[in-house]
């Protein structure tokens, strides 16, 4: 399971009456779908490799080697996207971040 921070601020506005939402709120259901989905996907590939390499320690066969080295493959491609999708959350937390700092100086100045 996935705790993703989920950020919503209130900010006064200059006419008090408006709140305002970080942008980090925009993007981020899209991340964490992507980010389940990818999971989901590797879990599933793992499944399939661990069988696939027993096959193949039991057969040792060109056949079996070859499709052990596909769902590695896969794995590793969906690896990465996985990886790019944290990249993505953990830049719009530190975007959303220095935005607070940069705020609570202004407040205190």
């Amino acid at each position: 399971m996935f705790y993703l921070i989920f950020f919503k601020i209130n900010k006064e506005k200059d006419n008090n009456d408006s709140s305002y939402v970080p942008s980090i709120n925009k993007h981020l259901p899209e991340i964490i779908k992507t980010i389940e989905e990818f999971s989901d996907e590797q879990r599933v590939i793992v499944r399939k490799f661990k069988r696939e390499m027993e096959k193949f320690t039991e057969e040792r066969s060109l056949e079996t080697c070859l499709q052990a080295l596909n769902l590695s493959m896969q794995l590793a491609n969906t690896r990465e996207k996985l990886l790019e999708a944290y990249k993505q959350y953990s830049g719009l937390l530190e975007n959303e971040l220095k935005n607070q700092i940069k705020t609570e100086k202004k407040k205190h100045d």
